[in-house]
């Protein structure tokens, strides 16, 4: 963790406990949040792996709500996880569009780029994390492990 960071959680910490529960909401719209409908299908769907139902559910979520970063790219992890990686890679660019910063994004089209051998790919979607969690989080550590994983499988 660079100095920055260590020096800026503190501040950070402080300010989201004043800031209130309006700055928590992550998601970019109400589709993320209910406990009904295709995006709580589809991540039922998800967590059986019965990625067919997984791509029906979040079509759907994404025609009922085509603001939403959070279903197009679970859309795409979905077409990912099938196999489909073309179709990943639309609808991760699609999410991207949506929502630039989208954490879960960048890390999964970094694990796509490692699937087809494109480490370059993957590198630039770590530096953007790095960019975009200037404290640190999971999606950066995770996308590096799976770099590092990579690397020492592939030379």
């Amino acid at each position: 963790m660079s100095a920055l960071r260590t020096l800026s959680t503190a501040a950070v910490l402080a300010f989201f406990a004043f800031a209130g529960p309006a700055l928590a909401a992550g998601s970019s719209s109400d589709t993320t949040t209910n406990e009904s409908g295709p995006f709580a299908e589809g991540k039922k769907a998800v967590a059986a792996g019965n990625w067919g139902e997984a791509i029906a559910q979040f079509k759907m979520a994404t025609e009922s709500s085509p603001k939403d970063a959070d279903a197009w790219n679970m859309l795409a992890y979905s077409y990912r996880m099938s196999g489909d990686i073309e179709n990943a890679f639309a609808n991760y660019q699609t999410a991207l569009a949506i929502d630039p910063d989208h954490k879960d994004a960048h890390e999964y089209i970094g694990e796509a780029y490692l699937q087809i051998g494109d480490l370059a790919g993957a590198q630039k979607h770590l530096a953007r994390l790095d960019e975009i969690c200037w404290l640190g989080c999971d999606q950066e550590d995770e996308l590096a492990a799976a770099i590092e994983s990579w690397k020492a499988a592939n030379n």
